[in-house]
């Protein structure tokens, strides 16, 4: 996903006129939320931005990001060692990842950026669940590890999202985001998993430490 996205990103400081920046580096603290017919989401993330030139307009840097997804029912698509779909009730999945994140200032307020989940851990409750094809019942949690390994190689729960933001008075901005999520379950006992990739817009409120 981010091999398109980080191109445009990179070119788009030069299509803007030079602007005086009030910081060249940001730390930010965001708030995100999406809701979706078959998954939803909240996170909050703090970051650290530096800027990658004079002004600040191009600006990257890394952070922690908390998520929290939950559903009435999720399928879940077989992944390592596993054959056939997954059905889980009510799923309760934490995520604490690890994130990269790019952000270029357009014209005026107005900003786009990109953050990229890279790893670190889910947790949940275990829930009682069903396979597609024998409708065996078995028990599956979340796969505790997040790993980004690339399209259907991600192992866990990651997000990644593509934004639009626009400043406001007293640090603030609000954000228009597309988000790109993957939710991971993994078998108590049998060593399979499974997951299931989702696209979501997202609405954020992020502010800037002065």
């Amino acid at each position: 996903m981010c091999r398109y996205f980080l191109p445009l990103l990179l070119g788009l400081p030069l299509l803007a006129p030079a602007q005086t920046a009030p910081g060249r580096h940001a730390t930010m603290l965001d708030l995100t939320g999406a809701a979706g017919p078959t998954l939803n989401y909240t996170s909050i993330a703090g970051w650290r931005l530096w800027g990658l030139d004079a002004a600040g307009r191009f600006q990257a840097g890394v952070g922690v990001r908390g998520s929290y997804y939950f559903a009435d029912a999720l399928a879940l698509d077989p992944q390592g060692g596993a054959t056939q779909q997954l059905f889980v009730p009510s799923p309760r999945t934490g995520a604490v990842n690890v994130a990269f994140h790019v952000r270029a200032r357009v014209a005026g307020p107005l900003r786009l950026g990109f953050n990229l989940d890279v790893g670190g851990v889910s947790f949940g409750p275990t829930r009682a669940v069903t396979f597609e094809r024998t409708n065996n019942i078995g028990a599956a949690q979340p796969t505790s590890g997040n790993l980004l390994l690339g399209g259907s190689k991600d192992r866990g729960s990651l997000n990644s999202e593509l934004y639009a933001s626009l400043a406001l008075p007293a640090d603030l901005s609000v954000r228009v985001g597309y988000s790109h999520i993957v939710t991971g379950y993994e078998e108590v006992g049998p060593d399979a998993r499974y997951r299931r990739f989702r696209n979501l817009a997202a609405l954020g409120l992020s502010y800037q430490l002065p």
